[in-house]
Protein backbone atom coordinates (compact mmCIF):
# COMPACT_ATOMS: atom_id res chain seq x y z
CA UNK A 1 0.00 0.00 0.00
CA UNK A 2 1.40 3.39 -0.92
CA UNK A 3 1.16 6.46 1.25
CA UNK A 4 -1.66 8.13 -0.75
CA UNK A 5 -3.87 5.06 -0.40
CA UNK A 6 -3.02 4.82 3.27
CA UNK A 7 -4.46 8.25 4.08
CA UNK A 8 -7.30 8.10 1.56
CA UNK A 9 -6.05 10.92 -0.67
CA UNK A 10 -5.28 10.75 -4.31
CA UNK A 11 -2.50 12.60 -6.12
CA UNK A 12 -5.05 14.79 -7.97
CA UNK A 13 -6.43 16.35 -4.79
CA UNK A 14 -2.92 17.13 -3.59
CA UNK A 15 -2.14 19.08 -6.76
CA UNK A 16 -5.31 21.17 -6.49
CA UNK A 17 -4.69 21.99 -2.89
CA UNK A 18 -1.15 23.20 -3.72
CA UNK A 19 -2.49 25.51 -6.44
CA UNK A 20 -4.92 27.12 -3.98
CA UNK A 21 -2.12 27.59 -1.48
CA UNK A 22 0.02 29.33 -4.12
CA UNK A 23 -2.86 31.63 -5.13
CA UNK A 24 -3.53 32.60 -1.50
CA UNK A 25 0.17 33.24 -0.93
CA UNK A 26 0.31 35.44 -4.05
CA UNK A 27 -2.70 37.40 -2.81
CA UNK A 28 -1.08 37.96 0.58
CA UNK A 29 2.23 39.02 -0.98
CA UNK A 30 0.40 41.39 -3.38
CA UNK A 31 -1.46 43.08 -0.54
CA UNK A 32 1.82 43.42 1.37
CA UNK A 33 3.57 45.00 -1.62
CA UNK A 34 0.70 47.46 -2.10
CA UNK A 35 0.92 48.38 1.58
CA UNK A 36 4.66 49.01 1.36
CA UNK A 37 4.17 51.12 -1.79
CA UNK A 38 1.52 53.19 0.01
CA UNK A 39 3.81 53.76 2.97
CA UNK A 40 6.62 54.79 0.59
CA UNK A 41 4.32 57.32 -1.10
CA UNK A 42 3.27 58.87 2.21
CA UNK A 43 6.92 58.98 3.28
CA UNK A 44 7.92 60.87 0.12
CA UNK A 45 5.11 63.39 0.65
CA UNK A 46 6.11 63.93 4.27
CA UNK A 47 9.77 64.38 3.30
CA UNK A 48 8.78 67.03 0.74
CA UNK A 49 6.69 68.82 3.35
CA UNK A 50 9.53 68.70 5.89
CA UNK A 51 11.98 70.07 3.32
CA UNK A 52 9.68 73.02 2.50
CA UNK A 53 9.19 73.69 6.21
CA UNK A 54 12.97 73.71 6.75
CA UNK A 55 13.42 76.07 3.81
CA UNK A 56 10.79 78.44 5.24
CA UNK A 57 12.49 78.40 8.64
CA UNK A 58 15.86 79.14 7.06
CA UNK A 59 14.46 82.05 5.01
CA UNK A 60 12.64 83.42 8.06
CA UNK A 61 15.71 83.23 10.27
CA UNK A 62 17.81 84.90 7.56
CA UNK A 63 15.63 88.03 7.48
CA UNK A 64 15.49 88.11 11.30
CA UNK A 65 19.30 88.05 11.37
CA UNK A 66 19.38 90.93 8.88
CA UNK A 67 16.88 92.88 10.96
CA UNK A 68 18.99 92.41 14.09
CA UNK A 69 22.15 93.41 12.19
CA UNK A 70 20.52 96.62 10.88
CA UNK A 71 18.40 97.46 13.94
CA UNK A 72 18.31 101.21 13.23
CA UNK A 73 16.23 100.66 10.06
CA UNK A 74 12.53 99.89 9.87
CA UNK A 75 11.71 96.55 8.26
CA UNK A 76 8.04 96.55 9.27
CA UNK A 77 5.02 96.90 7.06
CA UNK A 78 5.94 94.28 4.46
CA UNK A 79 2.78 92.48 3.37
CA UNK A 80 2.02 89.33 1.43
CA UNK A 81 0.97 91.31 -1.63
CA UNK A 82 4.19 93.35 -1.79
CA UNK A 83 6.56 92.45 -4.63
CA UNK A 84 10.33 92.87 -4.43
CA UNK A 85 11.18 96.55 -4.82
CA UNK A 86 12.71 97.48 -8.16
CA UNK A 87 14.67 100.27 -6.46
CA UNK A 88 16.62 97.76 -4.41
CA UNK A 89 20.29 98.63 -4.76
CA UNK A 90 22.72 95.75 -4.60
CA UNK A 91 24.40 96.41 -1.28
CA UNK A 92 26.96 93.66 -1.81
CA UNK A 93 28.59 95.38 -4.77
CA UNK A 94 28.10 98.97 -3.58
CA UNK A 95 27.94 100.94 -0.36
CA UNK A 96 24.46 101.48 1.10
CA UNK A 97 22.88 103.50 3.87
CA UNK A 98 21.00 101.58 6.59
CA UNK A 99 17.67 102.44 4.89
CA UNK A 100 18.95 101.22 1.50
CA UNK A 101 20.24 98.07 3.18
CA UNK A 102 16.74 97.43 4.59
CA UNK A 103 15.19 97.80 1.11
CA UNK A 104 17.84 95.46 -0.32
CA UNK A 105 17.36 92.91 2.48
CA UNK A 106 13.58 92.87 2.01
CA UNK A 107 13.85 92.53 -1.79
CA UNK A 108 16.33 89.67 -1.48
CA UNK A 109 14.17 88.03 1.20
CA UNK A 110 11.01 88.27 -0.92
CA UNK A 111 12.93 86.81 -3.89
CA UNK A 112 14.30 83.95 -1.78
CA UNK A 113 10.74 83.00 -0.83
CA UNK A 114 9.30 83.12 -4.34
CA UNK A 115 11.04 84.70 -7.32
CA UNK A 116 8.30 83.85 -9.82
CA UNK A 117 6.52 86.79 -11.42
CA UNK A 118 4.02 84.73 -13.40
CA UNK A 119 3.60 81.15 -12.08
CA UNK A 120 1.87 79.87 -15.24
CA UNK A 121 4.59 81.14 -17.57
CA UNK A 122 7.26 80.38 -14.93
CA UNK A 123 8.98 83.74 -15.45
CA UNK A 124 11.19 85.26 -12.78
CA UNK A 125 10.70 88.70 -11.32
CA UNK A 126 13.22 91.18 -12.85
CA UNK A 127 14.47 92.28 -9.41
CA UNK A 128 15.11 88.65 -8.46
CA UNK A 129 17.05 88.15 -11.66
CA UNK A 130 19.18 91.23 -10.99
CA UNK A 131 19.84 90.04 -7.41
CA UNK A 132 20.56 86.50 -8.67
CA UNK A 133 18.16 85.09 -6.08
CA UNK A 134 15.82 82.20 -6.73
CA UNK A 135 12.78 81.37 -4.61
CA UNK A 136 12.42 77.92 -3.15
CA UNK A 137 8.85 77.83 -1.81
CA UNK A 138 5.98 77.02 -4.20
CA UNK A 139 3.53 79.94 -4.26
CA UNK A 140 5.45 81.29 -1.27
CA UNK A 141 4.94 84.68 0.28
CA UNK A 142 5.94 86.53 3.41
CA UNK A 143 5.17 89.48 5.62
CA UNK A 144 6.95 91.38 8.34
CA UNK A 145 5.04 93.09 11.14
CA UNK A 146 6.74 95.42 13.58
CA UNK A 147 5.49 95.92 17.11
CA UNK A 148 7.07 98.33 19.58
CA UNK A 149 10.29 96.41 20.12
CA UNK A 150 9.80 93.21 18.14
CA UNK A 151 9.30 91.91 14.62
CA UNK A 152 7.12 88.98 13.56
CA UNK A 153 7.98 87.31 10.26
CA UNK A 154 5.35 85.05 8.70
CA UNK A 155 6.03 82.87 5.67
CA UNK A 156 3.39 80.85 3.84
CA UNK A 157 3.57 78.42 0.92
CA UNK A 158 1.64 75.73 -0.94
CA UNK A 159 2.53 72.49 0.80
CA UNK A 160 1.04 69.91 -1.56
CA UNK A 161 -0.48 69.42 -4.99
CA UNK A 162 -3.98 69.72 -3.57
CA UNK A 163 -3.20 73.36 -2.72
CA UNK A 164 -3.04 73.07 1.08
CA UNK A 165 -1.23 76.10 2.51
CA UNK A 166 1.17 76.09 5.44
CA UNK A 167 2.71 78.95 7.33
CA UNK A 168 5.25 79.57 10.02
CA UNK A 169 5.74 82.63 12.16
CA UNK A 170 8.99 83.68 13.81
CA UNK A 171 9.55 86.55 16.18
CA UNK A 172 12.57 88.46 17.39
CA UNK A 173 12.93 91.23 19.92
CA UNK A 174 15.05 94.24 19.03
CA UNK A 175 16.61 96.17 21.89
CA UNK A 176 17.35 99.84 21.60
CA UNK A 177 15.08 100.64 18.68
Amino acid sequence: MNSSEQYGKSNNSQRGFTLIEVMVAMLIVSVGILGVAGIQLVSLQQNQSAMLNSEALMVGNTILDRIRANAQSDYGGVDYTDVPTAAARNCITSSCSPAEMAVYDIAQWKCSINSTLEPVANTSHPVCLSLATEGKLPDGNGRIVKATDSYTVTIEWRDDRAGARREISLRTQIRGT
